[in-house]
């Protein structure tokens, strides 16, 4: 079997629920999704399923080019797994799509979390969480502390992922990729710390309509 690539997104969107997370955390980026092609067209967290209600959440496959992510700041990763490692993970995020209606948001859970207190709660999750999880499922990670209290550094720390990307999320398709000798090859100077995000323009879809950021 051969090799294959996953990428995790880490992404921050400014919102209030973010903003509050991140007085906990003080890193830089709280929110983690995985995604199994390098177009992250396949991307799945745990998060909002409305852009506007942070109150409502659960399993999501997210549209990076919505106009709730596309204006995010983010950084890309990705990590080589086996094709069995692949297909495990990819068989394991399928079942929460099949059943997606029971699965939860934990955001009552999310708190004792920072505090790195741990609260179970059957079908619920947090982004982090999740993430690792299907990586555990997959035999990829081996966590050194309860997957529910995993933060999304922690999962980029654990493994050897290989950064691509860091800047707003919009950008991040209009570059052009080359499948090279050494793998995914980013035909672009944009890559880590060549862009100034406090200051960087935001780009929005055509027939944007802003959309309330909670």
């Amino acid at each position: 079997m051969s090799d294959q690539k996953i990428y995790l997104l880490l992404t921050d969107t400014g919102s209030i629920l973010t903003r509050i997370i991140k007085l906990f955390t003080r890193k830089k980026y709280n929110h983690v999704s995985l995604a199994f092609d390098a177009e992250l067209a396949d991307t799945f967290s745990f998060g909002r399923k409305k852009a506007n209600n942070p109150f409502i959440g659960g399993f999501i496959q997210e549209d990076v080019t919505s106009a709730f992510y596309s204006r995010a700041k983010c950084a890309v990763y990705a990590l080589t797994v086996s094709e069995e490692q692949a297909v495990v993970m990819r068989a394991y995020v399928s079942s929460f799509e099949k059943d997606k209606e029971k699965y939860h948001y934990n955001l009552l859970g999310l708190l004792p979390a920072l505090f790195n207190k741990e609260w179970n709660r059957k079908n619920y999750y947090f982004c982090s969480h999740f993430i690792s999880t299907v990586l555990v499922e997959g035999d990829v990670l081996q966590a050194n502390k309860p997957v529910a209290l995993m933060r999304p550094t922690d999962v980029l720390e654990a493994l050897p992922f290989v950064p691509l990307y860091e800047g707003i999320l919009c950008h991040f398709n209009e570059l052009t990729l080359s499948e090279g000798e050494h793998g995914l090859a980013y035909e672009t100077e944009m890559i880590i710390d060549s862009i100034d995000l406090d200051n960087a323009d935001l780009c929005f879809p055509e027939n944007f309509s802003p959309v309330p950021v909670l």
